[in-house]
């Protein structure tokens, strides 16, 4: 599993809140999810407020978190990481 996330089984899912110092941080943040979606055409549930997202994947159509999960999981924390000190 990726770095930060949890995971739960029923549902199927992965979730994490990332924190960021401020609403600029949170919005390049929000940018790159919505480019990651498009090139893996993953759309998760997302919430947000100034300094933070909350990030949930589910698995498709209702079924185990897989491989694409994974690596959308994967990628958003490796951005996080690189974008917030």
């Amino acid at each position: 599993m990726p770095a930060g996330w949890t995971e739960s089984e029923r549902p199927s899912l992965l979730h994490r809140r990332f924190e960021f110092d401020d609403y600029d941080e949170t919005r390049r943040f929000l940018a790159f999810l919505e480019s990651l979606s498009k090139e893996l055409g993953l759309y998760p549930d997302l919430s947000f407020a100034r300094t933070h997202v909350r990030v949930t994947v589910h698995g498709p159509d209702g079924g185990a978190v897989g491989a694409e999960e994974r690596e959308f999981a994967a990628r958003a924390g490796a951005f996080s990481s690189k974008e917030v000190v």
